[in-house]
């Protein structure tokens, strides 16, 4: 169909064509080059377009992170890099047993550090829970838990207190040389910037 039949059918034949593309002298002047335009296009650029969008798509939903210290051994030890993903906590909270990463909330800046800084640990109680330690054992809501992914176990007791909403109670699994919430208190679930995917050891960049 030629574009003036698809015109009439837009344009108030009152104020025609020109009146309805602001550029049509612009357009009148170049647009038979118009089925060129594909021929001269680089073959690589739609593929690439492509490419640079995911990249900023998966940027904005997991980032790779540096382990810096051994609070987290075995699960995770210096020099490992592991994926923090940004997506599952826009549906649920938080559960037990997660690993994640947050921003040090300010009542662990008084232990000297940066606020900067991004802690990873384990969450071990939710909103609501009733969380004590006695002589290394962890106890939530009653239950003592199973927990098989610590390093050497630790002799240390903790009073019981309850989490209020919109905070979790997190450890390192190296609890004899981690930072968190027995010295700091529970974190708030805002400071939480992704959850723990998987890692990749310092042997696969060797």
């Amino acid at each position: 169909m030629a574009v003036g039949g698809l015109l009439r059918g837009l344009v108030s034949p009152a104020r025609g064509a020109a009146a309805w593309l602001p550029c049509h002298e612009p357009f009148a002047s170049w647009h038979p080059w118009l089925p060129l335009l594909p021929r001269l296009r680089p073959p690589a650029s739609d593929g690439f377009k492509l490419l640079f969008v995911l990249l900023l798509f998966s940027a904005a939903l997991a980032e790779v992170r540096y382990i810096a210290s051994s609070s987290m051994a075995p699960t995770l030890r210096p020099g490992d890099r592991a994926v923090a993903e940004k997506v599952t906590y826009l549906f649920r909270r938080p559960c037990i047993g997660d690993i994640v990463f947050f921003k040090v909330p300010s009542a662990a800046q008084n232990y000297g550090v940066n606020k900067d800084v991004v802690f990873i640990k384990r969450v071990l109680a939710t909103p609501g829970d009733f969380i004590e330690v006695r002589q290394g054992q962890l106890i939530v809501n009653g239950i003592a838990l199973k927990e098989h992914y610590t390093a050497t176990h630790a002799l240390y007791t903790t009073e019981a207190m309850r989490l209020p909403e919109g905070h979790v109670f997190v450890m390192g699994d190296n609890r004899n040389n981690s930072c968190d919430s027995r010295a700091w208190g529970p974190l708030p679930i805002a400071n939480i910037v992704g959850r723990y995917m998987t890692s990749f050891t310092r042997s696969s960049f060797q």
